[in-house]
């Protein structure tokens, strides 16, 4: 039951930021839209910031799954364009809260452990070690969640050639890093 009441809070608190202030919403907000108590929530979560961010790693974990099954990385790229023009509403009022850094910096972990997965998943295509993964990783992962962000809200958005580019520039990108790499 602990997760199911988890997931309940962490619902709430996302249909709360679609139509609330994120700056306004609050522990006690919460849990009176909960219809929990004080207690209940510190069981599942420290703070807003944790329900946040528990949230972001339940979608990313479903996104990566997604896309890891996805027949090429075009696909699995389209799969991260449609959530974020989707939820780009939500992406907006998070990004224009007081907890802007705190976002990003979610949102960037949350790129990485997609694309450490997607590495993992295929070592054919990147293969290399320690810090040099590292710093590509984060490379990439502000690349990414910067496009995103950037063409997630433009009214004319073509997803597919987005796919297809994101799609060329990691793919062409990584393996050329690896070529070039002494």
């Amino acid at each position: 039951m602990p997760m199911d009441m988890k997931s309940t809070i962490a619902e709430t608190y996302l249909r709360m930021v679609q139509h609330k202030n994120v700056d306004k919403i609050t522990v006690k907000a919460l849990i009176e839209e909960c219809h929990i108590s004080r207690q209940t929530f510190y069981y599942h979560f420290q703070d807003i910031m944790d329900v946040l961010e528990w949230s972001t790693r339940q979608a990313t974990r479903k996104l990566v799954e997604r896309s890891l099954q996805a027949e090429d990385m075009r696909s699995a790229v389209r799969i991260f364009i449609d959530f974020s023009v989707e939820h780009r509403p939500m992406l907006q009022k998070l990004m224009e809260s007081q907890r802007r850094a705190q976002v990003e910096q979610i949102m960037l972990d949350s790129a990485a452990a997609y694309l450490e997965q997607m590495a993992q998943s295929r070592p054919h295509d990147v293969a290399m070690s320690g810090m040099e993964r590292e710093v590509l990783l984060r490379y990439v992962s502000c690349g990414l969640v910067g496009v995103l962000l950037y063409y997630g809200g433009k009214k004319d958005l073509d997803r597919e050639r987005l796919a297809d580019q994101l799609g060329r520039i990691l793919l062409e990108g990584l393996s050329g890093w690896k070529e070039n790499r002494r």
